[in-house]
């Protein structure tokens, strides 16, 4: 049996890409089953069924020379072994421009058939009924009885007006990270609430050596720290009926939070222009006792940069004034366009990729620094009992909620609120504005939130 792999060149995309066919020899030209969306109940790998080419895209996840190859493997074991009427061409996208990409080829008709991209893009698509149901997914984890393979809550989280608009990929989770030998060293105890954290980072912070209590990005990082402490002090963006809820007392208490970080002297000098990767550098450098950024950069520090998780730990989310105790969890989904003129093949090749996409964690494969979706992969894999990766699981996805908290599903308008950094608004208001200046941005960005709301979900 013959299979390939080739590379070519998209020239119609917005930004040049490389892409890989994986097939298998086809069969003869017989007539298969169609399905409308939502069912994939006709059988792609039956002897007698036509040949079918799906069109896979991708983001980069993970180094160039790793998750690539790695997906591509992944993709062949099914072409070989599990449908061999089928070859997939695979697309892996660059960050940069990924959703203008999307948006270019699904107004031009040109879709992939499965994709999987940034973590609200199911519901973008969603919104114009170009996301089609995968409900049959679904279903048919249900009767296999693993259905309980993700936390919970998660399949629950991409339905959108009845319709399941996506498939939890992978998690990417933020969080606050520490140094425990300093503070063992200096005798303070690790801060479980507001006041206590603080206090904790003024006592860490020594400027004579020019170390620093708290480090954290500001005009960069879509989860920036604000987002997370808001969303952990039960929701920023919504109420539980998924109207806007930023102009709360919760809000304000994030934000009068962060301003006594600054007012204490924890704060770098110009933290307001801060990126994310400058607050790491710092940290890894030792000029901050405590730093926000993904747990990737976590997996780094102990990794990369020198250090062991003897000496940085990550923090378990604070008790907040409203009583919550939670950190956000950003999810990533798969999704399959509506314009697919395969999607009973499409959801096939999605769901049993979904349960055997094990490789793409895997450090000497895939890579990938994220969490896989599913709880197997973590329960199984050698990669995910590490200490840095357990320090995660423990800490951060046993207390995940997402930003649409307290909503349970996700919505579109999430999307926009993110894209247009209101995260970054607010923090640069904390540390800029008085009470009242406060007050008013997040009535405004009330105002604003609620015309998306209004127009998007």
């Amino acid at each position: 049996m013959s299979k390939r792999i080739s590379v070519v060149f998209c020239l119609l995309l917005v930004v040049a890409m490389a892409f890989s066919i994986v097939g298998c020899s086809q069969p003869a030209d017989n007539s298969a089953g169609s399905a409308s969306s939502g069912d994939a109940s006709t059988s792609a790998g039956a002897d007698n069924a036509e040949p079918v080419e799906l069109e896979f895209w991708d983001m980069a996840w993970g180094k160039a020379e790793k998750y690539p190859p790695a997906a591509e493997a992944i993709i062949e074991r099914y072409c070989t072994e599990v449908a061999p009427n089928v070859s997939i061409k695979y697309t892996n996208l660059p960050w940069g421009n990924w959703f203008e990409t999307y948006s270019t080829a699904v107004a031009s008709n040109g879709a992939p058939d499965v994709a999987i991209g940034g973590g609200f893009m199911p519901f973008q698509f969603a919104v114009n009924n170009e996301a089609a149901d995968l409900q049959w997914i679904i279903d048919e984890w249900k009767k296999e009885g693993t259905d309980g393979d993700f936390l919970e809550g998660m399949l629950d989280y991409y339905v959108y007006h009845d319709k399941v608009v996506g498939i939890p990929f992978n998690y990417d989770p933020r969080a606050t990270y520490y140094r425990d030998d300093w503070f063992k060293e200096k005798g303070v105890a690790v801060p479980t609430t507001y006041d206590e954290f603080i206090s904790a980072a003024k006592q860490m912070t020594d400027k004579e050596k020019g170390i620093y209590g708290f480090a954290f990005g500001v005009v960069t990082d879509a989860a920036g720290p604000f987002m997370n402490y808001a969303t952990g002090n039960g929701g920023m963006l919504y109420d539980k009926d998924g109207n806007a809820n930023i102009n709360n007392e919760r809000n304000l208490q994030v934000m009068k939070f962060f301003r006594a970080l600054l007012d204490e002297g924890c704060l770098p000098e110009g933290i307001e222009g801060y990126s994310g990767p400058d607050a790491t550098k710092l940290f890894s450098a030792g000029q901050a006792a405590i730093c926000y950024k993904a747990v990737g950069d976590y997996k780094n520090a102990v990794t990369l940069d020198g250090f062991t998780t003897d000496q940085v730990k990550i923090m378990a989310p604070l008790k907040s004034p409203s009583g919550v105790q939670k950190a956000q969890l950003c999810v990533n989904g798969y999704l399959v366009f509506e314009q697919s003129e395969n999607k009973p093949e499409a959801m096939k090749f999605l769901k049993w990729f979904s349960e055997n996409s094990q490789d793409l964690w895997d450090q000497d494969k895939g890579g990938q620094d994220g969490f896989p979706a599913r709880q197997s992969f973590m329960d199984e894999m050698d990669e995910f009992k590490k200490d840095y990766r357990q320090e995660a699981i423990t800490k951060i996805l046993s207390n995940g909620i997402t930003l649409c908290y307290p909503m349970i599903s996700g919505a579109p308008s999430a999307s926009a609120a993110e894209g247009q950094k209101f995260d970054m608004i607010c923090l640069q208001a904390a540390l800029s504005m008085d009470e009242a200046g406060m007050k008013k941005t997040l009535e405004d960005l009330n105002e604003q939130f609620q015309q998306i709301i209004d127009e998007q979900d």
